[in-house]
């Protein structure tokens, strides 16, 4: 007999019964202590000897001990590579953000690796912000004094006869548009803080008063629930109404179109223009770039950075600017895809 959690005595029956001459029987129940009956000519022989001359007294200590060291290391092992992944998982978030213009806080902690790497993003981090910081420094600078000059300048003309003044007014105009077409770029969007609202509101207002100010502008119904996003609002309405104004100046009307997706936000303009060729959509996204073969330079002049602002703040937001054909109108689509 033999009790069925005794494996080890198990393997002692079989093995008295394999070598013995056909054995009566084999008790090993008592624990300690073995028997065999074993059959002779004057009747049945008991042998009975401890049980240690032929097993391990505790053969389940092994086993309990096998799993209990490896509960502990595989908890040891666990804790450990949890304490390690969690600065490198903390400094992939904050890189992310910072490459969408968000500044989140971060110490730089873990393995001396892991530390060293989050103190260079934190060095990287800071110059860059201290040359952004100079940068704008410097544009404010360069606004007030060409902006003064400017000014003095349009007042003196208007002391001359209206028809020797009016071309000289227009060239004033235009040197003010350039450059606030250069400070809009230089300055990009990263002085703005986010704020969390609905994209169709934003949407539907610069739809509205570009309406307002008669162009052909329309809005198509928008794809997706719309659910309020971190955004920065002004730089959003700058690279819509620049995408409005570009597709207007080289088209007769535009449409405007929003595709919430779970993972992204699509904002489209298409007109009715003659496009650009796919072979120099990338060229027309760098800045100081004018496609005077591809579009209309008649309708009105630039310095060609009104999609290359347009690029900076879908970059700014994690996304990215596409430049496609418009199936519906035929002109160009551009589409400005944001990172939810």
């Amino acid at each position: 007999a033999v009790r069925f959690f005794d494996l080890s005595g198990r393997a002692v029956i079989e093995t008295l019964r394999a070598g013995l001459d056909a054995p009566l029987a084999v008790e090993v129940a008592e624990g300690r202590r073995v028997t065999a009956w074993i059959g002779t000519a004057h009747g049945p022989l008991a042998v009975t000897f401890d049980r240690r001359r032929v097993s391990a007294s505790n053969p389940h200590q092994l086993i309990v001990l096998i799993v209990v060291l490896g509960a502990l290391l595989t908890l040891v092992a666990y804790l450990f590579l949890r304490n390690q992944l969690r600065p490198v998982t903390r400094l992939a978030a904050v890189a992310s953000a910072y490459g969408k213009g968000r500044i989140l806080p971060y110490k730089a902690a873990g393995a001396s690796e892991v530390r060293a790497a989050g103190m260079a993003f934190l060095d990287m981090r800071n110059r860059i912000e201290r040359q952004t910081q100079a940068r704008r420094l410097m544009l404010s600078g360069i606004s007030h004094d060409l902006r003064t000059p400017l000014t003095r300048l349009r007042l003196g003309l208007t002391m001359l006869p209206e028809e020797e003044a009016a071309p000289l007014v227009g060239d004033v105009d235009e040197m003010r548009r350039l450059l606030d077409a250069f400070l809009d770029f230089a300055r990009g969007d990263g002085s703005e803080a986010v704020e969390t609202l609905d994209p169709a509101d934003l949407v539907a207002r610069v739809v509205e008063d570009a309406q307002r100010a008669g162009q052909a502008v329309h809005l198509r119904p928008v794809q997706g629930r719309s659910e309020p996003m971190s955004l920065r609002p002004t730089a959003l309405r700058r690279a819509l109404e620049n995408l409005i104004n570009n597709a207007l100046r080289y088209g007769t009307r535009c449409e405007v179109a929003l595709a919430v997706g779970p993972r992204s936000l699509r904002l489209s303009v298409e007109d009715d223009g003659p496009g650009i060729p796919e072979d120099r959509r990338e060229e027309a996204m760098r800045p100081f770039t004018r496609l005077d073969p591809a579009r209309n330079q008649d309708r009105g002049t630039g310095v060609g950075l009104g999609l290359a602002i347009v690029a900076d703040i879908a970059h700014g937001h994690g996304g990215a600017l596409h430049l496609g054909d418009s199936e519906g109108l035929g002109g160009l689509r551009a589409e400005l895809v944001l990172a939810r």
